[in-house]
């Protein structure tokens, strides 16, 4: 810790009144079996945007001033007592999900089930939007040697990703349907490609999203153009785009749930479900899927160049905040750096 002696903490924090400003506070110790991350970027997550713009999401309230942001890659700046495994200055992401590894949930593989889970950034747990950050050390991952810091700070969404194509049931060369052109539903047109999956169509209101989306190889479809797949992932959460996931998929097909739908309710025809023997499966944040994750980002299946479209300063962190609300329709994924 010597070699931090003078070293500034800057942590952005978001209030119960949608505001966020940056503060300066001491660097953390890390404790037995941790470590200290000095953090070099954060992607802003559509959850990110939500606690800032509406105070809650689901049944997380901002009720007190706490540090957003779960999507980070940096370098360890400490080794805490028994950590192996680990030296300073490993270029690592962090996986934000850190269950109690003990329950049977976690001891089935299925850690993302744990009911004791602490998930950074959920309020009121205190998030990644910070210079310096003390974690588990089995939630941290090495980075691929050629990967930047800016492109691993999207493992976390590519985890996402991995899960839900983990999730579905399909063969390979199966067709895929991703509706809703975000960054996760991006992200999910690759990562099905990786996976062995074929054709991919997306489906999005935004045209931007669209462009990004043919750049990535998939082909883009009007909101209201029939289209049928073997696989359905929907990743926008809308009502009317749940509607008719069902009737989207083809027989003895898979539909996969990445969005939450709004209002916590999907309204389906039960007849398209029941005729076509589908499978519907749920997907909740991830398990196993960062090193996978990890080689594709490093290796090109996933690419995060048309989905980073906006890049701010950590000082800059709230106009960054405030951009990406005002202009849905401009930015695909922000990404902040500490710099």
């Amino acid at each position: 810790m010597d070699a931090l002696h003078g070293a500034v903490n800057r942590c952005l924090y978001l209030d119960e009144n949608h505001q966020l400003t940056v503060r300066e506070k001491p660097v953390p110790v890390p404790g037995p079996g941790s470590v200290l991350v000095r953090i070099m970027a954060n992607g802003i997550c559509g959850s990110d945007l939500h606690f800032y713009q509406e105070g809650r999401l689901g049944n997380f309230v901002v009720d007190r001033p706490y540090i957003p942001g779960h999507e980070a890659s940096g370098e360890v700046a400490a080794l805490g007592d028994g950590v192996r495994g680990l030296s300073v200055g490993d270029r690592v992401v962090i996986e934000p999900g850190i269950p109690c590894g003990r329950c049977a949930m976690c001891r089935s593989g299925r850690y993302n089930l744990c009911a004791d889970v602490v998930f950074l950034s959920a309020p009121p747990t205190d998030g990644t939007l910070c210079d310096y950050l003390v974690v588990r050390s089995d939630a941290v991952w090495p980075m691929p040697p050629a990967l930047s810091f800016q492109d691993a700070a999207l493992a976390e969404p590519a985890a996402v990703a991995v899960h839900a194509v983990n999730r579905a049931r399909f063969s390979p060369g199966a067709s895929g349907l991703v509706v809703g052109a975000g960054p996760i539903g991006l992200m999910v047109v690759q990562a099905f490609r990786a996976a062995g999956g074929g054709d991919v169509v997306c489906k999005d209101l935004i045209g931007k999203r669209l462009q990004a989306a043919e750049q990535l190889g998939a082909r883009r479809a009007g909101p209201d153009e029939t289209v049928e797949a073997d696989v359905v992932f929907d990743t926008s959460g809308s009502a009317r785009a749940c509607a008719g996931l069902f009737a989207s998929a083809r027989p003895g097909g898979c539909v996969v749930q990445v969005g939450w739908p709004a209002g916590n309710l999907v309204s389906m025809n039960i007849a398209d479900f029941l005729d076509r023997e589908l499978d519907y499966v749920a997907v909740n944040r991830y398990a196993n899927a960062f090193p996978a994750a990890l080689q594709w980002l490093g290796d090109g299946r996933i690419q995060t160049g048309p989905l980073v479209t906006h890049v701010f300063p950590f000082d800059r962190s709230p106009e960054a905040f405030a951009f990406s609300a005002q202009h849905p329709g401009e930015v695909i994924k922000t990404v902040i750096l500490n710099r």
